[in-house]
């Protein structure tokens, strides 16, 4: 986790996956993977595989060690619905987040589909908890209305766009 965030809409970053895969126009620049590439092959660092997805498992557990609160961008360098992130690995990451709860969380997808019915399902707790933001990425028209549609549908209690 990076406690000062160049991100100006966030105190934190929290990736407990890293790397991720292109589904839309809104891909093409991605910051995450040209950050991640540019360490591939470098050995022992985060990023050494580039910007392949994986689980991160030891990172589980960072925000329960933050003890002061924080605005915390849950996978800037990922998108947590990626299809390859089993429903048993989402569901430990909302655990941290309901447990940690003197955060606030700030979720966003590109993969809106998946997160709604997620939240409308296994996440129902963690969808009504108001300290987690669950927000889509609105690209242009084409891509941003079925994911905003997906956001409504998912019910969540703090919903946002971007």
């Amino acid at each position: 986790m990076s406690a000062n965030s160049k991100i100006e809409w966030t105190d934190a970053t929290w990736n407990p996956v890293r790397g991720c895969t292109k589904i839309s126009a809104g891909c093409k620049h991605c910051y995450a993977e040209t950050f991640a590439e540019r360490f591939r092959g470098v050995p022992g660092h985060p990023f050494e595989n580039g910007f392949d997805l994986r689980l991160v498992p030891e990172k589980l557990g960072d925000p329960i060690r933050w003890s002061t609160s924080r605005k915390i961008f849950v996978n800037s360098m990922s998108d947590l619905f990626h299809p390859d992130v089993s429903d048993d690995y989402i569901e430990a990451i909302c655990r941290v987040m309901l447990s940690a709860n003197w955060h606030t969380y700030q979720v966003l997808t590109k993969r809106a589909e998946r997160m709604s019915d997620l939240l409308r399902t296994k996440l129902k707790k963690a969808a009504g908890a108001s300290h987690i933001w669950w927000g889509v990425s609105v690209e242009n028209k084409a891509h941003g209305l079925p994911r905003i549609k997906h956001l409504r549908r998912a019910k969540a209690a703090m919903t946002f766009l971007s």
